[in-house]
């Protein structure tokens, strides 16, 4: 098993999301994981219409509980759909 397939199994990253680089640093004691949106479409956050892929967000990162004594962080652009009746919008 990969690292990164571990490392979705853990955080339960499913389709289509997918854990795409793990970054182990041992001597800072810190996991960096990069999640990227796999689909060219999106469901609306507004009415649940399967929608085109717009484009992403600038990356953000979220702290995640720690994996052992590694302070653990999450990476990842967030996808945009485009909807016709609620326009341009961030996926949930």
């Amino acid at each position: 098993m990969e690292i990164e397939e571990h490392y979705a199994l853990l955080l339960g990253i499913h389709s289509p999301w997918e854990t795409s680089s793990v970054d182990l640093n041992m001597a800072n004691s810190r996991v960096d994981i990069e999640i990227e949106y796999v689909d060219s479409t999106g469901a609306c956050p507004e009415c649940g219409t399967l929608c085109p892929k717009h484009d992403e967000r600038e990356s953000r990162t979220w702290r995640h509980l720690d994996t052992m004594q590694f302070a653990t962080y999450l990476h990842a652009r967030l996808p945009r759909v485009k909807c016709k009746g609620h326009g341009v919008k961030t996926v949930s």
